[in-house]
This record gives structure tokens, sequence and C-alpha cells, in this order.
């Protein structure tokens, strides 16, 4: 049986984590979740789980194995450094960390403490993505020379967090929204060998980026090179929609 803990208590820990970690209660207990303000109601108690906003419970338990953090995307390095140096593994939301040096810390303080940190990915599990790769790696569509992968927000409101922009690079678009594509590619091609990016803040200055076009590029034996291009805006449907009513 594996015991978890859970720091933080929104939208990510309880729609994307807590709903399938307790169709498994046969293998996995969740036994702590640390939140900052116990009086908020916004996401209902779950029966058996002890709610606290001292986070010295979760660190001081020896039944916890595991701790997932699911904080705001600035504060992962340093939640998750405290986990480990707590003795006990983590995994840690999408985007890992802001820098790839502070990335690099973690994986060699687990490797010390033989513990295991891990960013969470669940979209290399989606079903389209699945389909696609089953597809492709058939060989029915003959040799694959260019993938492109859209992944864009749909919304036709400006979301309210993205009003105004902390400067910090963990809490944009790209890190946010386009790491679940990238890991997508990164986890069936590896490495690339060459990669051009386009990111860009169409909000305004000031504002975090809003729209990603990054092209990756491997080598092959025969010579020929396989792109892939990922892309993802806010407002990429509203721009295709003009130009088909002739406004652009």
């Amino acid at each position: 049986m594996l015991t978890v803990g859970f720091i933080g208590n929104g939208k990510s820990a309880n729609r994307y984590h807590l709903p399938f970690v307790l169709q498994r209660k046969d293998k996995i207990k969740v036994k702590t979740i640390v939140t900052r303000n116990l009086e908020n109601k916004t996401w209902k108690r779950i029966d058996g789980i002890n709610y606290t906003d001292k986070i010295e419970e979760l660190y001081n338990d020896p039944e916890i194995d595991l701790v997932v953090i699911c904080l705001k995307p600035d504060l992962h390095y340093r939640y998750a450094r405290e986990v480990l140096e707590h003795n006990k593994n983590c995994l840690v939301e999408k985007p890992f960390t802001e820098t790839l040096e502070e990335a690099q810390e973690l994986f060699e303080l687990a490797k010390k403490k033989r513990l295991i940190v891990q960013p969470y990915h669940n979209r290399r599990f989606d079903s389209d993505f699945l389909t696609t790769m089953k597809v492709i790696e058939s060989g029915k569509l003959g040799e694959i020379l260019e993938i492109e992968s859209n992944y864009d927000y749909y919304r036709a409101e400006v979301p309210e967090n993205v009003k105004e922009y902390d400067g910090k690079a963990a809490n944009t678009f790209l890190y946010g929204h386009g790491t679940h594509v990238l890991d997508q590619v990164i986890s069936r091609y590896g490495k690339p060998d060459k990669v051009h990016y386009d990111v860009r803040q169409l909000l305004r200055t000031n504002r975090m980026n809003d729209y990603y076009d990054i092209d990756l590029f491997y080598k092959r034996e025969n010579g020929k090179s396989l792109k892939i291009t990922v892309k993802g805006s806010y407002f990429r449907l509203h721009l295709l929609c003009m130009e088909q009513e002739g406004v652009l």
C-alpha cells in the first residue's frame, strides 16, 4: 500500500489527481492534504482524509511515502526540495520547475537520498494521443515526415488569472499549457536534434505569453528528418473565424 500526502487543495489536486487515485484504494491511501485555508469550502472534503494547515504534520509523518505537490508553478522547486529533504518521494505537477538548473538540482538530491522525484504529466495517457501514436507506429500511413499538434484554449473570454502577469516564467501559457504537448512528443520521440520556437504575447506587453509555435526536428538514418510542430493559443480560434468572415 502506497500512502500519499498532498500539498495544495485546489483544482489540480481535486480534478486531476484525487478522482483517479481514489479509484485505486486497494493500492493507494491518501492520508493527508495540506491546505493554507481550512475554512475554504470550494472543494468538498473527502471522508477519511486528514486536512491540515500545518505542513509539518505531513513532513513528520513516517507513514507517508509519497508527497504530491499541487501548488502554483513558481512554488514547485521550493516545496519539492523540502519534501526530498524530509526523505519522502515527490511527484510535482507540471511545469516541474522554472529552470533547468532547479530541475537538475532536484534530481541530484533525490539520487543522493535514493528517492524518486518526477513531474506529473497525465496527458501522455490521453486516448486521442495514444490512438494517434498507435496508428503512426502501425506503419499504415507510411513514412511520416511531419506531425502537427494543436492544443488551444477554446475559451471565448480572457481568463481572469492572465489579466495580470507577475513576470515569472513558470506562470505562463507555454509553461502551464505547452508542457502537455511537448511532453507527449518527447515521451515518444525523445530529445530533438534541433528546436525552433515562436512565443508571443497577444495580450499585449506586461502580460504572460499566450501563443506558442514550436518546431522539433529529429534526424533519421536515411538522411530525412521528422518535423513535429506543437501549437497553442488563447486566440487562434478567433483569428481563424475572422479570416473566414473576411475581416482579416
